[in-house]
């Protein structure tokens, strides 16, 4: 090899110890455990709160909005109101229908969303993000399916007195996918944040929902708002 060949290899070298080396100094595990370990030990029989969502359910000739209110004891889940209204024996059913289905929202879920975080990057703003190629099983339920699979997920990390915790995940879909035989959902997004409580832990402080599709050659979609007041 003469000089010239040489003085050409050396930054190809270079460059290749530069691609292996990890864009994080931060670690993925002890990060990762860190947060589980914590969302574990919040857990939902310790907290109270109403939940108040305004859905928005859009389609050809077609607007309608609800807001419901809902309250968690710390046991069990109370249908308070609906558009403001007591509800009727349908609405009832309906509720005690989603919420047996459906885990008890709130920060101790993050435990086993993050338990698939493969990768950590760094966004924009230099906050440390927990990429989840896909979202473990039961994460994210509609009224008739479970359509984790086909969703992934980024939790964005915040730090308290140096100490990680989640501030928002977002959670969206990877890919159109049929929710049953006659609904074909195009686009899918979810957002979860968080805030650190009067105790200085982190509580889900609100969530938001948008999904798109098409039923009949016919395209809809609904978007949801839940705020959270806790007692």
């Amino acid at each position: 090899m003469n000089r010239k060949s040489r003085l050409l290899l050396l930054p190809l070298l270079a460059l290749g110890l530069i691609a292996a080396a990890p864009a994080d100094d931060v670690r993925l595990e002890p990060l990762r455990e860190a947060i589980i370990s914590d969302a574990r030990a919040a857990d939902p029989a310790g907290m109270a709160f109403e939940r108040t969502t305004t859905a928005v359910r859009r389609g050809p000739g077609i607007k309608d909005k609800t807001v419901t209110v809902e309250r968690w004891d710390g046991q069990r889940w109370t249908l308070v109101s609906v558009n403001g209204k007591t509800p009727s024996a349908s609405q009832f059913k309906s509720f005690r229908k989603a919420t047996a289905a459906n885990p008890v929202p709130g920060y101790h879920r993050l435990a086993a969303l993050l338990a698939a975080a493969s990768d950590i990057q760094t966004d924009n703003d230099g906050r440390k993000v927990l990429k989840i190629p896909v979202l473990p099983p039961g994460s994210v339920r509609t009224d008739s399916a479970d359509i984790s699979s086909h969703l992934s997920g980024e939790a964005v990390i915040a730090t308290n007195d140096g100490k990680p915790w989640v501030a928002r995940l977002k959670v969206r879909a990877r890919e159109n996918f049929k929710l049953n035989l006659l609904i074909k959902v195009t686009g899918f997004e979810q957002t979860f944040d968080y805030r650190l409580g009067p105790d200085g832990k982190p509580r889900l402080a609100s969530q938001s929902a948008d999904s798109r599709g098409s039923m009949f050659g016919f395209a809809g979609g609904q978007t949801d708002d839940v705020v959270y007041a806790y007692r």
